[in-house]
């Protein structure tokens, strides 16, 4: 016999506990399901912890409307749960005369979405902060900062736990079928156990698998139009001889479908050039060293001093993007299909995705509870 539960979240991740957490408040029996040995272990620990502003996406995205109610409401979480962060700001560089035009058309667009009172900055300006920059024009953004996210992380699990909902790892889903009294989840564990779920509702919230779920949960085709592209993103740590910052986010203007190699620096002061993005076939998280002359080239634009030999290779994350390297802009998938009443499908939830977790826990919710 079935045991029953309220909602079952496929996926451990920072989002997928967002919404067991807002669903655990409402329901009486949340229970999350993770393949992995821990929470967070593919996505959401292998990006580089930084709080977005909403600033680049288009006005009536998902994207923006999320990333700008998530910046809020994960600042107010990590104060009230004890989460290490910092209001750090972020500086976005035009590095030519050519760029500047397109830097203050970010800077419109990001106040016209409402992305916090942005300031743009002359490049004398901006060099008074940051001396080593090569910058003409230069546009901070006060609402952007960083977080550890094993911490917040951490801090989800605790609340779910303490709102009676359980967090189960070592655990794998094989099927999912619609019945009477919900969804039959069928799932194994690393040791071969097999267990059966009747849940209510169902949250599809697998990251770089969100599709192979959807499959399995018997979504037809036509309704899942959708494909992932993984996109390898890489770090490189910055040693003690490299040029010193004094900004802890330095970005230049985004290209290439992404926001371009950037210098991050997490809640430790540890800094770090990265992303940089390489679409792939197969799920390898190594770091290439013979990418560093790419990384320094980067970065150089922008940190003229910066030499290879001031990078380490450090890690590396995988981001389910829906767009592959033609480019090109694709909203966040948050999907409830009418063949599938209490389901939801999140699909292609990459950056921002760590910022608005908490806004789409809360949108999920209220569509299923």
């Amino acid at each position: 016999m079935s045991e029953t539960v309220d909602a079952v979240v496929i996926g451990a991740g920072v989002v997928g506990l967002a919404c067991a957490y807002e669903l655990a408040k409402r329901l009486d029996s949340v229970l999350v399901l993770e393949r992995e040995v821990g929470p967070g272990r593919e996505i959401s620990s292998r990006n580089s912890g930084v709080v977005h502003a909403g600033i680049y996406y288009p006005q009536d995205s998902l994207k923006t409307r999320l990333c700008i109610e998530g910046n809020r409401r994960l600042y107010a979480w990590c104060e009230a749960h004890d989460v290490p962060h910092k209001h750090t700001g972020k500086l976005i560089v035009a590095t030519s005369a050519e760029d500047e035009e397109r830097l203050r058309a970010i800077a419109r667009h990001a106040r016209d979405v409402g992305a916090g009172e942005l300031r743009l900055m002359t490049g004398a300006e901006a060099r008074e902060q940051e001396p080593e920059l090569r910058c003409e024009l230069a546009l901070h953004s006060p609402t952007s900062g960083v977080v550890d996210v094993h911490e917040l992380i951490a801090s989800l699990v605790h609340q779910i736990i303490e709102a009676n909902g359980m967090v189960v790892y070592h655990t794998g889903v094989d099927s999912i079928r619609k019945t009477e009294g919900g969804w039959l989840v069928q799932t194994t564990d690393s040791k071969g156990s097999e267990m059966e779920l009747l849940a209510r509702r169902v949250v599809n919230s697998a990251g770089l698998s969100a599709l192979d779920v959807a499959g399995k949960s018997g979504l037809a085709e036509a309704e899942r139009p959708w494909r992932l592209h993984p996109c390898k993103g890489s770090y490189f740590a910055l040693g003690s001889g490299a040029p010193k910052t004094r900004n802890s986010l330095i970005y230049p203007l985004p290209s290439g479908g992404g926001l371009g190699v950037h210098i991050t620096a997490d809640i430790t002061g540890a800094r770090r050039a990265g992303p940089d993005a390489e679409f792939v076939d197969t799920i390898d998280y190594s770091v290439d060293e013979s990418r560093v002359e790419r990384f320094a080239e980067a970065v150089a634009r922008y940190l003229p001093s910066i030499r290879p030999e001031h990078l380490t290779p450090d890690y590396s994350g995988i981001r389910p993007k829906l767009v592959g390297p033609e480019g090109g802009f694709a909203d966040f998938v948050i999907r409830s299909p009418e063949s599938q009443p209490g389901m939801v499908h999140l699909i292609g939830i990459e950056s921002p995705g760590l910022t608005a977790a908490l806004a789409i826990g809360a949108r999920v919710s209220d569509v299923l509870a």
